[in-house]
This record gives C-alpha cells, sequence and structure tokens, in this order.
C-alpha cells in the first residue's frame, strides 16, 4: 500500500509528465559576425514578418541597431529581431547560435559565449501585447560566468533597448 501511495505521489507531484509530450524551444539565431553585446527578440508585433523555419528550428535573425541613449559609450550596438510570430514555447533549450558573415556563412557560437537573460512582456496605450525574449553574446568572455550570469553593462543595455521599445509601442 505505502509503495503504491508513493507512486501515485510521485505522479501528481510531477504534473504527471509522463503524460505529456516534452516542449523544446528550437531556434536558430543568425547573428551578425563579431557582434557582442544584447539581443531582443521581440514576437507578436503587428506588420512584422514571421519567423522562418528550418526543419524543427525557427530561424531568428539578428540586426544590429543603434540606440541614441547609448551613443557615447561601447554598448551603443545592439541586437534585435521583430517579429509578428507568436512567442515560441519554453522548455528544454536546444537553440543554436551562429555568427553570420556578409556571405551568409555560418559559424557556430559556443554555448559558453551565450547568457539567456530571460522573457516578458509589455502592452502600451494600444493594448496590444508584445513579448520579448533577451540574450547575450560575447566573443571575449566565454566562460561558465558570462554562460550563467551574462555582463552586467550588457544587463544595462538591455533596459535601455527596453524602455526604448516600450515607448515606441505605446
Amino acid at each position: 500500500m505505502k509503495l503504491l501511495f508513493a507512486f501515485l505521489l510521485v505522479g501528481t507531484l510531477s504534473g504527471c509528465s509522463i503524460f505529456e509530450k516534452e516542449k523544446t524551444s528550437d531556434n536558430i539565431y543568425l547573428i551578425p559576425e563579431g557582434f557582442e553585446g544584447s539581443i531582443t527578440v521581440f514576437y507578436d508585433v503587428p506588420n512584422e514578418p514571421k519567423l522562418k523555419k528550418e526543419g524543427k528550428y525557427t530561424v531568428v535573425p539578428v540586426t544590429e541597431l543603434a540606440l541614441e541613449a547609448l551613443k557615447d559609450t561601447d554598448i551603443y550596438i545592439y541586437g534585435a529581431s521583430f517579429t509578428s510570430t507568436p512567442n515560441v514555447s519554453y522548455g528544454v533549450v536546444t537553440d543554436k547560435y551562429y555568427y553570420v558573415d556578409e556571405n551568409g556563412k555560418r559559424t557556430p557560437i559556443d554555448k559558453q559565449c551565450v547568457h539567456q537573460s530571460g522573457n516578458g512582456s509589455f502592452s502600451g496605450a494600444s493594448e496590444i501585447e508584445i513579448i520579448y525574449s533577451e540574450l547575450q553574446i560575447t566573443k571575449t568572455h566565454c566562460n561558465q560566468s558570462f554562460w550563467t550570469d551574462g555582463i552586467e553593462r550588457y544587463h544595462s543595455q538591455q533596459s535601455e533597448v527596453l524602455g526604448f521599445w516600450m515607448n515606441k509601442y505605446d
């Protein structure tokens, strides 16, 4: 009887996950060659193109943009992608990251050069909810510490970028 109770308790606490298909985050990020800094992907943005697929992966093209508020700093340039595609599912992360040169050649980025910062959303007066996902990329600080914590100046950059776009979609 105790064994049956233990099995039922474990099944209940795990949310019966043995009966559910595990969700994954399957993205390919295409980042301009040599880029270092924060990247924000904005989902559900009206009038923006949908993201394309490569097999099971969703391709996220990143563009370098400049933020006037950071003009005289080393974090003036940031990465962004805008899409009308709804927010992707979350779960086990199987994302891939590539630098892309001007000829389209992809070079894999080591996972210790990538920091997943987080996700969130905002809506302005238009009441359109914009969902975003943030990450940081480095070529010069690749290590376990960067992978887990990122770099503070890139966190500051992310805050400025979000503030700018929150006001833009207000």
